[in-house]
């Protein structure tokens, strides 16, 4: 689902028709229900201004947007620690008129920065337990087993003060988790993380949620850490959501140009479009035409190709020929080797254009300054 007015999230989409009790039960299976959620500042009003957002138990959730658009203020808000106005529901219950203590030990943030006590790794942990009440008996083992989980055993008598960035970020993370919330929040949890444990510790968050079936929603400006994370996504921008979908859809069809632009679509190419029979005929900005057979709803300006669209064209291809086929001769402007696919840039009229193609079929065909034949087929293009 793309949309630009939000009429319906991407979970109110699987629950629409249902109505009276039947509306209500639902709402309640929700781990976290907003509706018509808005946070101003003194300088600044609709710092936040969400129409509707609602997840289910278990989701892994990915918030994705430029600098100031109002992740941060989305996790503080979903765990009351900002004011807002509107609606929202937490666990079922209406968090204005629920025991907030209640509900801050059902989850967990972890913030962006660096949050620690002037104390003991172990002890920092540990409070995170004895502010939820659990039996002493059980604080020491299960605050070892946290720290073990994010490789920080060995810092557990360290004071928290003379940690290095790495090190307190996976600290920080460890206390995100050890209490074994229903819903976490993490901002930026790869962040001051080298970059070969990145993955890992990413990884081991998806594990513990799977495992306990917890519902978690990442922000994250490491594009790598929501591939391999999240299902679903949302886009944010200025404060309100413009795509709320599988992110699949929100990278190969993204809702609008800033949203192409922020998941690095590979191709952004001016275009105009006119009805023909059959479909539409599309013009691009470098003069490449071509008929789309689906459906295009206008305006749009641009069309966005994912440079895995292209196929060298060639007779032994192992895509069969196709008279809808679109071909392409260009000159190779410059070939990025890589471990199984080689990025290709190429100019094509006033334009440079990526193609990501197997290294197996351009290692010994292709060169800096050489012509390549290149094909798509017109299903694949996106159009905004």
């Amino acid at each position: 689902m793309n949309t630009l007015n939000q009429s319906k999230s991407y979970v109110d989409m699987e629950s629409s028709g249902v109505e009276g009790q039947e509306n209500l039960k639902d709402i309640n299976e929700y781990v976290l229900n907003m509706r018509q959620v808005k946070v101003h500042s003194k300088t600044r009003k609709n710092i936040l201004s969400i129409d509707n957002f609602a997840v289910r138990p278990g989701e892994l959730v990915a918030v994705l947007g430029p600098n100031g658009a109002g992740k941060s203020t989305l996790l503080t808000t979903i765990n009351l620690l900002q004011p807002y106005r509107g609606q929202m529901q937490l666990f079922g219950q209406d968090a204005s008129h629920t025991n907030k203590t209640s509900l801050h030990r059902r989850s967990a943030l972890v913030f962006q920065e660096t949050l620690l006590l002037d104390d003991t790794v172990f002890n920092n942990v540990a409070r995170v337990l004895q502010f939820r009440n659990v039996p002493k008996h059980q604080i020491k083992q299960r605050v070892y087993t946290a720290l073990e989980t994010f490789g920080c055993e060995h810092l557990a008598h360290r004071q928290a003060r003379s940690l290095s960035g790495g090190e307190g970020k996976r600290v920080c993370i460890a206390c995100g988790l050890v209490a074994d919330a229903e819903l976490l929040l993490l901002d930026e949890p790869s962040a001051s993380l080298d970059v070969a444990i990145r993955p890992q510790i990413i990884e081991k968050i998806r594990q513990w949620a799977q495992a306990r079936e917890a519902t978690v929603i990442l922000v994250s400006h490491n594009f790598t850490d929501i591939l391999h994370f999240a299902d679903r996504a949302i886009a944010l921008f200025d404060g309100r959501i413009i795509q709320d979908d599988k992110l699949e859809n929100i990278i190969r069809r993204p809702a609008n140009q800033q949203i192409a632009r922020l998941v690095g679509m590979d191709n952004i190419i001016p275009c105009q479009v006119k009805p023909s029979d059959g479909g539409y005929l599309i013009k691009l900005a470098n003069s490449i035409e071509f008929l789309y057979p689906g459906e295009i709803s206008t305006p749009i300006s641009a069309c966005c190709l994912s440079g895995d669209a292209f196929y060298l064209d060639r007779v032994s291809s192992t895509i069969p020929l196709q008279p809808e086929i679109v071909r392409v001769e260009a000159w190779v402007e410059r070939i990025l080797r890589g471990i199984g696919t080689d990025t290709i840039r190429f100019k094509l009229g006033e334009q440079t254009l990526t193609a990501k193609l197997p290294h197996r079929y351009t290692s010994d065909r292709l060169s800096p300054d050489g012509m390549i034949k290149l094909a798509f087929n017109p299903t694949d293009a996106h159009f905004v």
